[in-house]
């Protein structure tokens, strides 16, 4: 168990063995964001930096580091994806933006590796896609 420190300052307990994605701010976010799913609560949104957040879970395989397609990264953990996929015209957000979608149950993380290198990291860190 660790203890994120919500957004508005109520310290969470969370095993980090549920936490399946982890990712920083959005463009429209006004200071520091991260959000955290796969907690009891759903999205646990911390202003704890996203890169400190993944090294401080502590799990084994770590999760993998991919990029979201605003060019920041984004920790998925490999053995919550089940299907990887080519993105759909409705998905691709400019040339070469998005190269694949990660699904997590009901999560769709866009990213802009090939499915290819998006296969392969995600596989070293546990997924079987």
């Amino acid at each position: 168990m660790i203890v994120i420190r919500a957004l508005d300052g109520i310290a969470v307990d969370v095993d980090e063995d549920t936490v399946t994605l982890v990712s920083g701010p959005y463009p429209h976010d006004v200071g520091a964001h991260t959000y955290v799913h796969g907690v009891e609560r759903g999205v646990l949104v911390t202003a704890e930096s996203a890169a400190a957040l993944a090294a401080r879970l502590g799990v084994n395989p770590p999760l993998a580091k991919l990029t979201r397609p605003n060019a920041t990264p984004v920790w998925i953990k490999g053995s919550a994806v089940t299907t990887l996929r080519t993105p759909l015209p409705t998905e691709r957000q400019g040339p070469g933006a998005v190269n694949a979608v990660v699904i997590l149950g009901d999560l769709h993380q866009a990213v802009h590796e090939d499915l290819a290198t998006a296969e392969r990291v995600l596989n070293a860190h546990g997924a079987h896609v």
